[in-house]
């Protein structure tokens, strides 16, 4: 890995940044090579993720990584582009299989698990000529359960904009890398916040599909009933680039941007948390008035704020253990074949050979799945669906085509293991608004809305009807055009 300044960018294109229309641009014209960019952003991780700050969003990289390029640089050459993400290197959370590297999902147990295939998300965008440059650290297992961003696997991930805070989960080293430019996007995993809360708390964009929209095959599951893919990136038309490739005729190219005559409902349930992030908030709607929006007060149905423990939380235990044993199971012989191989390597490692221990929420919630996997959950997934049936009656009765909220009630809060004076929240559950989505199966997109005076990114999200994804990213990429809140962590500057 290299470990001085790259030296073939010329000075008239800095990568830095840089868009993913403006890299293929540049590499269109000459201006450097797919393999040149690795390097470049090689020299990055080298600089910020394993010296420097220490990001450590870096989980493995893709040995493979510049050979593809060369392979692609040639192609170029001689056929020219396959696409717009030809030639362009990403990050990929650890719970998505790819070839040639283990998928951990954060587990140390898990070292051995390299799959047969790239998961079918992954096999499209290397079919478009996007190169996996890295797999990204996650919270274990993709459950948080109080360390975002902590897994046996791979240690903890830190919040380059404050290294004190945390940084979300459980896509935590996805969002911290594209933020701090080890690749030009990202693909995460999004159940119940796990690609939003990260693109909030990374000023990035990032996007929970319409559930369903995107393949989960070849996906390490939590719960089936709520988990998608989803993409990680610095502005929501690098997004739209993305799942244009991802779910190729579904309008994500050429959608106007603009926020006139768009009718927004203006959410305010989850107000009270943070004093910044309310004034944030207000801040934005002026912004979006000012564009030319109509923006509407509404009402959210009772219990929005509880869906999690109300509901969500008994169907992931429900799910858990029949999708892991479904994955575990189609793994090679050296891997857990099942949940009950994969406990049993948990709780009989030697922490004392230097092993890090597992989150001992998660490891608890899991064998509490794995002693319950027989009992059906209090509520089902049609009872989640039902709160779908309620927002759409929202947006229908008021006319609107988004429903509008912080992505986070509060900032970014403290890791696990540090302590910040700093931080303040009165909100019970900060993540709440997320899990409207997730229960409904509906699309939401948050962009940046600005910095907390802490310098913690704040996030603004887009909720709307199943299919209409590609309409949200429209208006949320108008809003960051208008705004320009995205910018880059002091932690990981540009490199001489």
């Amino acid at each position: 890995m290299p470990s001085a300044a790259p030296r073939f960018l010329p000075e008239r294109f800095d990568a830095f940044e840089a868009s993913i229309q403006e890299l293929a641009t540049a590499m269109r014209a000459g201006l450097f090579s797919a393999a040149g960019l690795v390097d470049y952003y090689l020299a990055r991780i080298a600089a910020f993720d394993k010296s420097g700050p220490r990001i450590n969003a870096i989980s493995y990289v893709n040995p493979a990584a510049l050979h593809e390029a060369h392979a692609l640089d040639e192609e170029l050459r001689a056929h020219g582009p396959r696409g717009p993400l030809h030639g362009i290197p990403m990050v990929v959370k650890d719970n998505i299989d790819t070839l040639g590297m283990p998928t951990t999902a954060g587990c140390a147990a898990l070292r051995q698990a390299y799959p047969d295939a790239d998961a079918a998300c992954v096999a499209r965008l290397r079919a478009a000529g996007a190169i996996v440059l890295a797999k990204a650290n996650m919270s274990e297992l993709a459950a948080s359960n109080g360390r975002f961003g902590y897994s046996s696997a791979n240690g903890l991930t830190l919040n380059p904009y404050r290294l004190s805070r945390n940084a979300s989960g459980s896509s935590s080293g996805t969002g911290a890398a594209v933020a701090a430019n080890f690749a030009a996007f990202g693909l995460g995993t999004d159940s119940f916040g796990s690609v939003r809360g990260p693109a909030c708390v990374h000023a990035l964009a990032g996007m929970r599909p319409t559930h369903g929209l995107l393949e989960a095959e070849g996906v390490l599951p939590l719960a089936g009933s709520f988990d998608t893919v989803g993409p990680l990136a610095r502005t929501a038309d690098d997004a739209a680039m993305v799942l244009a490739t991802l779910a190729p005729g579904s309008g994500f190219t050429g959608q106007p941007s603009s926020l006139a005559g768009r009718r927004l409902g203006i959410v305010a349930d989850f107000a009270g948390g943070n004093d910044e992030i309310d004034a944030l908030f207000a801040t934005a709607i002026e912004t979006m008035r000012a564009a030319g929006a109509d923006t509407i007060p509404v009402r959210l149905p009772a219990g929005a704020r509880t869906l999690y423990a109300d509901l969500l939380d008994d169907i992931v235990r429900a799910e858990w253990v029949r999708g892991l044993d479904a994955y575990l199971g189609q793994l090679p012989a050296s891997a857990p074949a099942s949940t009950a191989a994969l406990l049993e390597r948990m709780t009989s490692t030697d922490f004392a050979a230097g092993e890090r221990s597992m989150n001992p929420l998660t490891l608890a919630s899991l064998q509490h799945a794995f002693e319950t996997q027989g009992i059906p959950p209090q509520a089902d997934v049609a009872a989640a669906r039902r709160f779908g049936i309620m927002l759409d009656e929202i947006l229908r009765t008021n006319c609107v085509e988004a429903l509008v909220f912080p992505t986070l009630a509060c900032p970014a809060s403290p890791r696990f293991d540090m302590a910040d004076a700093t931080y303040h929240c009165r909100a019970e559950q900060p993540l709440a608004a997320m899990h409207m989505a997730s229960a409904a199966g509906f699309p939401e997109v948050s962009v940046p809305m600005g910095f907390t005076s802490a310098g913690v990114p704040a996030g603004v999200s887009w909720l709307g009807r199943p299919g209409c994804d590609a309409v949200l990213l429209s208006m949320a990429s108008a809003f960051e055009h208008a705004t320009r809140h995205r910018r880059a962590p002091a932690s990981t500057p540009a490199l001489p």
